[in-house]
C-alpha cells in the first residue's frame, strides 16, 4: 500500500486510516442522497462498523484505499478504492464516493479517478482498470469517460434503484490503447 499521497491539482489522495471513521463519513454512508448508487445503502452504518470495514480493507494487499482530500481546505470529502486487484491478470476495479455534497460537481471525482488510474498503471504495473456504475449515475459515468474509460458493456436491469431496475454500466481503461472495433 502506498504511504505517501498521490498529488493532484485540486485534491490529493492519501491512504485512508482507521481514524477517518468519523461522524461525517458515517453520515455520508447513511445519507440517502449520497448513498443512492452505493451497495452499502442496504445497511445502517456506525463509526464502529466503519472502523472495522476500513481496518479489513487496509490490511488486504489486493486493495488500495484512499481518502480524497481537497487541497484548498485539507477537508476529507470522499474516498476512492482500487481493488480488488487480480495480480494474475493485472487488473483492478475502482470504486469511489464523494460524500461531501458541497464538493459535488467540481471535478474532484474525475481528478481522483485520473490519479488512481495512473497509480495503477505506473506504480502497480496493472494493464487494465475497470469500474461500474448504475446507468442513471450520469455524473460518475461522465467522470470515468473524461479520464479515457470506455463503456465495455452492460448488465441489463441489474441493479434495483427505487422501484425499478437499471443497467449496470461496465467501464474500462487499458494501459495500452485498445481498439474496441
Amino acid at each position: 500500500m502506498k504511504t505517501s499521497p498521490l498529488e493532484g491539482k485540486d485534491i490529493f489522495l492519501r491512504p485512508i486510516i482507521s481514524s477517518d471513521a468519523t461522524n461525517a463519513y458515517v453520515g455520508w454512508l447513511n445519507d440517502p442522497e449520497v448513498n443512492q448508487y452505493l451497495e452499502s445503502r442496504f445497511s445502517t452504518h456506525s463509526t464502529e462498523s466503519l472502523r472495522k470495514y476500513i481496518e479489513e480493507i487496509i490490511t488486504n494487499p489486493n486493495n488500495h484505499f484512499f481518502a480524497i482530500v481537497r487541497r484548498d481546505s485539507e477537508k476529507h470529502i470522499g474516498n476512492i478504492k482500487l481493488g480488488p486487484i487480480d495480480w494474475n491478470h493485472k487488473t483492478g476495479d475502482i470504486g469511489l464516493m464523494i460524500g461531501d455534497k458541497s464538493s459535488w460537481g467540481k471535478g474532484y471525482a474525475t481528478e481522483a479517478i485520473g490519479l488512481v488510474t495512473n497509480y495503477a498503471f505506473d506504480e502497480l504495473g496493472l494493464r487494465k482498470v475497470t469500474a461500474g456504475a448504475y446507468e442513471n449515475n450520469i455524473g460518475s459515468i461522465k467522470a470515468f469517460l473524461k479520464q479515457g474509460f470506455v463503456e465495455e458493456g452492460r448488465k441489463k436491469k441489474h441493479f434495483k434503484y427505487e422501484n425499478s431496475f437499471v443497467d449496470h454500466v461496465l467501464l474500462a481503461k487499458f494501459k495500452e490503447v485498445i481498439n474496441y472495433e
